[in-house]
């Protein structure tokens, strides 16, 4: 605005000016004024100064925590398109190796009408058995995860030995490391499921999910069991002690998803002679090519393009 202050600068040099008046207005008859009438209007002309204050503090903390919002959200967009890349990958190896996938089971609920074992549970009693499709050996689970397998079954009942019985161990593995265990349940000071002859190099950390794993000949692989709670030392000193809180919570299931439907065992390949390998091979280099010619591309676009 030419000629003169804006309206905006105007206000801001009259109250300038205000404020100014009173202070030596105060400063020549501020003896005379008894002290709670000084403060109170110290405070009433602070007020406005103070509000600004802390509406500039709260702008500048909103700015600072969207900043940091934004970097987590782009790390987070990495890590993302990271974990696509590591599946599109899974994938094309698993059908460049022949690798065959577990049978997925059938789950069928079945009541508990039994627990055996104190202080802790041990035995599931089903109102269920072979009548229902039950089996030795079938996977017994819980909405949460893993609670145990079946290990005795007659016409209409059946017994699910749990997680928490000692001579119940299950092959596990910790999600995201790989790191490979044998779940038992201990008794002594410190009773709890611990994932055993786990070496010390290998790093384990409290928050890590724990599944079954992919070696286990009884369960199918990836089910939840539970979370690591406590990494330590075995007293041996060769091994480490990692203490495992279940997901499921045992001392309070009533019903149970029992795993009927066919696991296959024996998954691995079966090993074949080198001439039946190489026909296989050379199958699985056509078929691919014959995929790439369809979707417009050719092996060496494919690899150009992975990366």
């Amino acid at each position: 605005m030419a000629g003169g202050f804006a309206p905006v600068d105007r206000q801001a040099v009259l109250a300038l000016v205000v404020i100014e008046l009173l202070c030596a207005l105060l400063l020549l008859f501020g003896n005379r004024l008894p002290a709670p009438a000084i403060t109170a209007a110290a405070a009433a002309l602070l007020a406005p100064a103070n509000s600004t204050l802390h509406w500039i503090e709260s702008i500048a903390t909103a700015r600072s925590d969207a900043t940091r919002l934004s970097g987590e959200v782009a790390q987070l967009r990495i890590e993302r398109d990271r974990m696509v890349d590591a599946g599109l990958e899974n994938v094309r190896l698993r059908n460049l190796l022949g690798f065959a996938e577990r049978g997925r089971p059938t789950l069928k609920a079945v009541q508990v009408v039994g627990v055996a074992g104190e202080p802790w549970p041990v035995i599931y009693h089903l109102n269920g058995g072979s009548d229902r499709g039950l089996a030795i050996g079938q996977a017994a689970l819980a909405p949460e995860g893993l609670i145990g397998r079946i290990v005795r079954v007659d016409a209409r009942t059946a017994s699910v030995a749990l997680i928490t019985d000692p001579n119940a161990p299950v092959a596990c593995e910790v999600v995201g490391s790989g790191v490979r265990g044998v779940l038992k349940f201990r008794f002594g000071p410190n009773p709890g499921l611990y994932l055993t002859a786990v070496p010390l190099t290998d790093t384990v950390r409290v928050g890590e999910r724990v599944v079954t794993s992919e070696t286990s000949i009884l369960f199918p692989p990836g089910i939840p069991v539970g979370r690591v709670s406590r990494v330590g030392r075995e007293p041996t000193g060769l091994l480490s002690a990692i203490r495992v809180e279940p997901f499921a919570p045992l001392s309070r299931v009533r019903e149970v998803l029992v795993a009927v439907g066919p696991i296959v065992s024996a998954w691995w390949p079966k090993p074949v002679s080198p001439a039946d390998s190489a026909r296989a091979d050379s199958a699985r280099v056509d078929s691919l090519r014959a995929d790439l010619t369809r979707a417009g591309g050719t092996p060496a676009d494919s690899a150009r393009g992975g990366r």
